[in-house]
């Protein structure tokens, strides 16, 4: 129970800065459940469907708004004292349960039913003998169980993003422990739960530990481990309903539904954190993490055999230097990487063949598999659907195509560093070989270049012209030149398309997609045939391609339309449906 308190001071402590949802400049004695945006749009609709584990419902679920029941609650006296705790328990250690008027689940439905019928309707009962607006009666049934509600969701999960943190921890900085006012272990030589003693190992994300549904660990005690939404709910909202309780000016956090998860609370959430933490402050939390690393191929358990001979598999392929810091800043938490632990990929879920605490992805997949946003190439992937990479990369196959490009990542040592490069490989990683592949990766992440260049100004083109086709039109004169230009000037703060567009030619490539990187690609009708045939062909006639590859940029970028050029005498970058946009009418 003393370790229960102190873990309960530490929490209140921890979270007194979360002012969200719009409450952060009031005092504690004024915040009040926050209203909805729309009564048919709502982010507190609660489904009491419990009965249905015990059988098939005699009565439609019932459709609980919960912030509508707190706000009422909220009108009364005591309004922090009574407002949960009129529905909800507590355990002894003061944690909230989620269960209604219980703990755990009852022995029967008979039980569950009495156990909801009994509570809301006679509150629903003194209230209205006080004179009061209250809810239905024991004779209206279809007061509760309707089988239309007329409200819909519009709830959505909040993200404890690196300024959120950055705000819960920043009233921790004198505490001995900061991150174990939040973050627990479960210690075997205590046989319970306790506060992660150093920062190196707090076990991350709650989601490690906190899945989707309770489940049973026999091993310890309690042998439940909580679902996340239990475990969330039970220490966040505990922890903020005792903090305005307790404070008369002490800025504290949500306890509605819709105070974390209405659209519009989520937004006053952002803009709040951006105006509490200070510009410039080092958003990355701290647990002992390498600035830069080297993530290796991983050597299987059993060696290959390729000619009667044991050989190491991947021996051929270079490690990756990859900039961790970098990638923490391009990122609103770990867990967008590390899904599943802090660990390394290849520690335990994705070895080379795949195993079954991975899902059997193997680690070639988990690095490359396109539709993964946790894989290198699937994050990649994502980014190039942003408005300033879609004009080239929504033509293109999403993920790792042509050998050359992995390269990219994949650098191969030279010089002094390729000796240096073979040592460190024939060596196993571990704590020990930390800082001399951080040194690795320093220097080999700097002989690339991070920043897109092409040819010299003179050798591109002013103009194009393009008239091969010209018939109802005058052929069109394509600003070639301002073009790549705007193009550079788009991607010229992207570090990532500085690794990857590694050649002079990378720009080019864009349009010129299938000809042989230089200053005087081929014509496009060099591929591309005039005419039209009933020839099955991957590859489109010459006015298809042109009019797929100008209109599909224009779209993708979602310049159809608009003035983008600074010039006084500017124009709108012609739509699709605007022919003399591109071409003169020969008529006129």
């Amino acid at each position: 129970m003393k370790n229960g308190k102190r873990r309960m001071r530490q929490l209140l402590a921890v979270l007194a800065i979360c002012g969200v949802g719009g409450w952060s400049a009031l005092p504690a004695s004024r915040v009040m459940a926050s209203q909805p945006g729309s009564d048919k749009q709502r982010a507190d609709i609660v489904t009491i469907d419990g009965m249905q584990a015990y059988g098939s419902l005699s009565q439609p679920k019932v459709v609980f708004l919960h912030d509508k029941h707190t706000t009422a609650l909220g009108k009364q006296k005591d309004f922090y004292k009574k407002e949960c705790g009129t529905c909800h328990t507590s355990d002894k250690d003061g944690v909230m349960q989620l269960g209604y008027m219980r703990e755990g689940a009852p022995v029967s439905g008979e039980k569950l039913r009495d156990v909801y019928h009994n509570g809301c309707i006679s509150c629903h009962k003194d209230m209205a003998a006080a004179g009061q607006k209250t809810g239905p009666s024991d004779v209206q049934c279809k007061g509760c169980h309707n089988a239309t509600p007329d409200v819909a969701s519009n709830w959505q999960p909040l993200t404890v993003d690196k300024r959120l943190h950055y705000r819960h921890a920043a009233t921790q900085e004198k505490a001995e422990n900061k991150c174990g006012a939040c973050h627990h272990i479960y210690s075997e030589k205590a046989g319970k739960t306790v506060a992660a003693p150093k920062p190196e190992e707090v076990p991350g994300s709650c989601s490690y530990c906190h899945g989707d549904t309770t489940t049973v660990d026999a091993k310890r005690q309690p042998k439940e481990i909580r679902s996340l939404r239990l475990a969330a709910h039970g220490e966040c909202v505990t922890c903020h309903k005792a903090t305005a309780a307790a404070g008369k000016d002490v800025p504290t956090g949500p306890i509605t539904c819709v105070g974390c998860h209405g659209p519009l609370d989520q937004k006053a959430i952002a803009e709040t954190s951006l105006k509490k933490v200070p510009q410039g402050a080092d958003l990355r939390i701290k647990r002992g993490q390498p600035d830069f690393t080297m993530v290796r191929p991983a050597v299987a358990e059993t060696p290959m055999i390729v000619d009667g001979k044991p050989v190491k598999p991947y021996a051929g392929m270079p490690a990756v230097p990859f900039d961790h810091k970098y990638h923490e800043a391009k990122n609103e938490t770990c867990v967008s990487c590390h899904h599943a632990s802090l660990t390394s990929c290849a520690a335990k879920c994705h070895t080379p063949a795949g195993n079954a605490d991975g899902g059997f992805v193997t680690l070639e997949a988990a690095m490359h598999k396109v539709g993964a946003t946790q894989s290198c190439a699937g994050c990649h992937a994502v980014i190039q659907k942003k408005p300033e990479c879609a004009g080239c990369h929504d033509a293109k196959a999403k993920g790792v195509g042509d050998v050359a490009q992995c390269g990219s990542c994949h650098v191969k040592p030279e010089g002094d560093l390729k000796e240096a490069a073979a040592v460190m490989m024939a060596k196993p990683s571990t704590k020990d070989t930390a800082a001399a592949e951080a040194d690795m990766a320093k220097k080999l992440l700097a002989g690339k270049r991070d920043v897109t260049a092409t040819f010299p100004v003179d050798d591109i083109p002013q103009t194009v012209t393009i008239g091969s086709l010209s018939k109802d039109y005058e052929p069109s004169v394509l600003p070639h030149r301002k073009i790549v230009l705007a193009m550079l000037e788009g991607m010229k703060d992207s570090k990532l398309a500085g690794a990857f567009h590694a050649s002079d030619a990378a720009v080019c490539q864009g349009c010129h997609h299938n000809s042989p990187a230089s200053t005087t690609p081929p014509r496009c009708s060099n591929c591309h045939q005039a005419v039209e045939t009933t020839t099955a062909s991957a590859r489109p006639a010459l006015k298809a391609a042109y009019h797929t590859q100008c209109m599909g940029c224009h779209t993708s970028m979602g310049i159809a339309g608009k003035v983008v050029d600074k010039a006084a005498d500017a124009k709108p970058v012609p739509a699709a449906t605007d022919c003399t946009g591109c071409h003169k009418d020969k008529k006129k």
